[in-house]
C-alpha cells in the first residue's frame, strides 16, 4: 500500500489507489510523528485487527480468539523526489511472536505520469492484495476464495516497477509494468507467488495490470503474469526424474464501484502452468505434474446505510456480501485442500471512519474432497479492525 504524500496533485490523482487513499485520509487526520528538515517528512500509518472465529464443519466445532496483528508502515520522503516505505506484519502465533515483512521499497517521482519503484513491492496484479489488503479497507473479515497468501493471486515481487496515468478526455488511463525474480514452485507442487531475493532460474517474471475510469467512480482493470518455474530437487538428492522447468501465464480482470454508499467491486483471474517434473515434500523422487490450471474469482458488494433517509441510527451500519469459487485442475492433493465455493454474508459498523467491528457468516463447499471428508464448513467470524 502507498502512501503519496506530494505535493504534486496531478501525479497524486493518478497513481493513488484505494489503499493508498485510505492512507491519505489517515495521514492528513494526525501531524507526522517527525519532521527533521523542511525537505524530509517521517511518518508512521498501518493497521491492526483482532478476530474471533467460530467453526463448525459437521463433524467438529472450535471457537476461539486469534492473536492481534499489527501492522506498521514506514515512510520516508525527500521532497518531491523520492519515498522510501516499508510495511511490517507482526503478530503473536503459537506463543512467538512473528515479523515479517511485507514490502521494502522506494518509490522515484521521475515524471507527472510515472514513478519509478524498486524493491520488494505488492504485486501490480488485480486490485485485492494491493488495494484492499488491510483489514480496516477489506469490507469482510477475511480474503476472497483463492485470492491471498497461499491464493492464485500475486502477493509480491522483487524488482523494478514503472507504474503512473494519463489523463484521458474524459477518464483516465493507469498503467503498472514490473519487471522480477518472479515465482517459484512449491513443496506441494504448487506455485508461490511472492517474492523472492533471488533467482532459480535465468528468465525474469513480467507482471502488470491496465486500468481504465471512463465514467467517475467506475475502474476497470486487465491484469497479466508470465514467468519461467523450475522444478525442485528431491530431498534425498538426484533420482530417476530430472527436475524440469515450466511456463507460467496468468491473466485476470477486475473492476470497483465506489460511488455514494455503495461498494461494489469483483474479479477473475485465470492461471495455466505447463507440465513440470518437480519434488514434494519428503519425496523420494521427483514426480511428473501435468497441466496446473487455476481459476478463483469473486462479486463482492456492500451498502453504507449512511445513504438510506429517515434513519439516522443506521447511518454506520454497512451490510456485506461475497461470493466467490476457487477452482484448481491437475494437481489432485492441492484441489482437494483449497478449491472451494464460498459465501460471506456480513455486516459492519463503523465506529470512526477508521475503526471498524464486523460481523461475517460464512459458508465453504470444499469442491473436490471424497464424500466421507469434511465436505462443509460454517464460520462465523468477528473483527474489529483500526487504521492509524
Amino acid at each position: 500500500m502507498t502512501c503519496l504524500t506530494t505535493k504534486r496533485p496531478g501525479l497524486l490523482a493518478k497513481l493513488m489507489t484505494t489503499a493508498a487513499a485510505g492512507c491519505l485520509v489517515l495521514a492528513g487526520a494526525a501531524p507526522a510523528l517527525a519532521q527533521s528538515a523542511p525537505d524530509t517528512s517521517f511518518r508512521v500509518t498501518g493497521f491492526a485487527d483482532a478476530s474471533f472465529v467460530y467453526l463448525d464443519n459437521g463433524i467438529t466445532t472450535s471457537s476461539e480468539f486469534t492473536s492481534m496483528k499489527f501492522t506498521p508502515i514506514f515512510q520516508f520522503q525527500y521532497q518531491d523526489l523520492v519515498l522510501f516505505e516499508a510495511e511490517l506484519e507482526i503478530e503473536n502465533a503459537g506463543g512467538e511472536t512473528e515479523v515479517a515483512l511485507e514490502y521494502a521499497q522506494a518509490d522515484f517521482f521521475v515524471h507527472p505520469n510515472a514513478v519509478i519503484v524498486v524493491g520488494r513491492f505488492l504485486s501490480p496484479f488485480g486490485q485485492f492484495f494491493e488495494r484492499l489488503h488491510p483489514s480496516w479497507i477489506n469490507r469482510m473479515a477475511d480474503t476472497p476464495a483463492g485470492f491471498g497468501h497461499g491464493g492464485l493471486q500475486p502477493i509480491s515481487e522483487t524488482g523494478i516497477q514503472v507504474r503512473g496515468g494519463i489523463d484521458l478526455d474524459p477518464g483516465t488511463f493507469t498503467y503498472s509494468i514490473a519487471l522480477g525474480n518472479g515465482p517459484r514452485v512449491g513443496e506441494e507442487g504448487d506455485t508461490e507467488l511472492e517474492a523472492f531475493d533471488g533467482d532459480d532460474n535465468d528468465n525474469k517474471a513480467i507482471s502488470g495490470r491496465f486500468g481504465l475510469l471512463v465514467i467517475p467512480n467506475l475502474e476497470l482493470g486487465a491484469s497479466f503474469l508470465t514467468a519461467k518455474v523450475v522444478g525442485l530437487e528431491a530431498e534425498a538428492g538426484p533420482g530417476l526424474i530430472e527436475p524440469t522447468e515450466a511456463d507460467l501465464f496468468q491473466w485476470g480482470t477486475d473492476f470497483a464501484y465506489t460511488g455514494g454508499a455503495w461498494d461494489i467491486r469483483g474479479e477473475y483471474i485465470r492461471s495455466n502452468r505447463d507440465p513440470i517434473n518437480t519434488a514434494v515434500e519428503h519425496a523420494v523422487d521427483v514426480e511428473e505434474f501435468p497441466t496446473l490450471e487455476s481459476t478463483a474469482w469473486y462479486v463482492q458488494l456492500a451498502y453504507r446505510l449512511s445513504g438510506t433517509p429517515g434513519f439516522p441510527a443506521l447511518a454506520n451500519v454497512e451490510p456485506t456480501l461475497r461470493y466467490g469459487e476457487y477452482d484448481i485442475t491437475g494437481n489432485h492433493e492441492l484441489a482437494e485442500h483449497s478449491a472451494e465455493n464460498r459465501w460471506d454474508v456480513g455486516v459492519n459498523y463503523w465506529m470512526t471512519p477508521s475503526l471498524v467491528a464486523k460481523t461475517v457468516l460464512q459458508r465453504r463447499e470444499f469442491t473436490a474432497r471424497a464424500p466421507d471428508e469434511v465436505t462443509e464448513e460454517t464460520r462465523l467470524i468477528v473483527q474489529v479492525a483500526y487504521g492509524f
